[in-house]
């Protein structure tokens, strides 16, 4: 989940969180990927975006979260060419 987060952030910017969570729920859904309770994977995602920000990879003012260049090196694979 962490590097769905990742590239939807590089690729959008900035982002609030309720557009955070309803991208990722779109990808993990087209990924068939487990996805538990609404409730549970909003935590999920808070916990991974809050492990972002603390890796200095993103930014947070409020709700809205922006990506740092450092966000794409603490991807753990190659980066897709093409996303939502």
């Amino acid at each position: 989940m962490t590097d769905e987060l990742i590239v939807i952030l590089h690729e959008a910017g900035m982002l609030e969180f309720n557009d955070i969570f309803q991208r990722t729920v779109i990808v993990m859904k087209e990924k068939h990927m487990s996805l538990g309770g609404e409730e549970i994977l909003r935590l999920r995602i808070y916990e991974k975006l809050q492990s972002l920000v603390s890796a200095g990879g993103l930014v947070k003012k409020g709700r809205e979260y922006t990506a740092q260049p450092k966000l794409i090196t603490l991807k753990s694979e190659a980066l897709p060419d093409i996303r939502l």
